[in-house]
């Protein structure tokens, strides 16, 4: 059977001519040069499949970082837009998604739950505290589709270790690419993660790819899946799992169940099909196992990473130092003990208005900018807990 190859660097030739109506996936399956490492992979994880007893393994977290290469001011997600990303990807590998009750009866007994949190990472490849996130303006569109993407020296973002960190990419990936993602053993340490496009990561609001399942699809490549028809149009290719159903191609839109083809009822709410999100809604036992496997399995090894990655939204924020004070308006907010949640800060001017609330990650320290504000004096306030601030430029 032919191996499918992502063609990182020329997926924009691939698709340069299509008029599609949807956006689609850019995991393809043509480049030769790559096809010794990938069915080397192939055979050392089948070895690995029929050694293993994956069943009843203890949940596994994997440290993310979030790499925000952006063109546009709108492709520069919030932090709130990423962590509802990654929230997103814990309810879908753990079968925790309410709509999983849409799963028609003869496949209920198939969902797999897979056993795997991600949580952005809370220390850098140098030990420093980090909030798992990279901002990195560019000025160029369309660095999605681009080699540059990797590599800080040509406008994109470096990756951090791949043993230890699921490198994100989200970036402009143009009209007809929703995203892509490396399949195991198929790219270079450098380019190994998985891309999205800014307008459908995280619950972003799009009626038809806005619950950040395009990252569920993605990453279920990164982990050694398949397209569940595949990739080749007819019943005679598999994509490697015993419980998912032969299917001749790609479903898209939300198809009425059943639909017949290779089999007599196909799978097309899968994660791995190319139905719109809200239509997707499982992994299999099966797909669970070959995830798994990949996941302790070179070139990897991500699923033993040593990596703290903190999130705990019962953690006070309470306790915190606001340094240096008087500034010029830039200060370090310094938290005691280190931690990672969503916080909420608010800053009144000394006559009690509201001049600025947002909302934030923070870890270890948050930094804030108010050197737009005038000299004077500012309350700034995390939870129960205020501090005078005086900016003074």
């Amino acid at each position: 059977m032919r191996k499918g190859i992502l063609i990182w660097p020329a997926i924009m030739l691939v698709f340069a001519g299509m008029r599609a109506q949807h956006p689609v996936c850019g995991f393809d399956w043509e480049d030769i040069s790559t096809e010794e490492s990938v069915e080397r992979f192939e055979r050392q994880l089948d070895t690995f499949l029929s050694q293993s007893n994956l069943t009843n393994r203890s949940p596994i977290t994997i440290p993310v970082v979030v790499h925000v290469v952006w063109h546009r001011p709108e492709e520069n997600l919030s932090d709130v837009g990423i962590l509802s990303q990654i929230e997103a990807l814990n309810r879908d590998f753990n079968a925790e998604n309410a709509d999983l009750s849409t799963v028609p009866d003869e496949f209920q007994g198939l969902i797999g739950n897979i056993g795997i949190r991600f949580c952005l990472a809370a220390i850098d490849p140098y030990g420093n505290p980090t909030n798992g996130i990279i901002r990195k303006q560019c000025f160029t569109p369309g660095m999605g589709l681009m080699e540059a993407l990797f590599f800080s020296s040509g406008g994109g973002s470096d990756a951090w270790n791949i043993s230890q960190y699921l490198n994100i990419w989200v970036a402009d990936t143009g009209d007809w690419i929703s995203g892509f993602g490396s399949y195991p053993g198929q790219t270079p340490p450098e380019k190994t993660g998985i891309v999205v496009h800014p307008k459908y990561f995280g619950l972003n609001g799009h009626p038809k790819f806005g619950l950040g399942r395009v990252a569920t699809h993605e990453i279920g490549h990164f982990l050694g899946l398949k397209h569940i028809w595949g990739d080749s149009p007819d019943c005679s290719s598999d994509d490697e799992v015993a419980d998912t159903p032969l299917q001749g191609s790609a479903y898209n839109g939300c198809p009425d169940y059943p639909q017949n083809g290779c089999s007599e009822s196909e799978m097309f709410m899968n994660y791995m099909d190319y139905v719109e999100d809200p239509c997707m809604v499982l992994f299999t036992e099966g797909q669970k196992q070959r995830m798994l496997a990949t996941l302790f399995h070179p070139p990897s090894r991500i699923g033993n990473s040593p990596v703290l990655c903190l999130h705990n939204d019962q953690i006070s924020l309470s306790t915190w130092k606001a340094a240096p004070n008087p500034s010029k308006g830039q200060v370090f907010l310094t938290f005691e003990p280190p931690l990672m949640k969503l916080a909420r800060y608010s800053v009144y001017n000394c006559t009690g208005q509201l001049i600025r609330q947002e909302e934030k990650l923070v870890n270890r320290e948050l930094f804030i900018d108010l050197s737009e504000f005038p000299n004077g004096i500012y309350f700034l306030r995390i939870d129960n807990h205020c501090q005078k601030i005086i900016i003074s430029h």
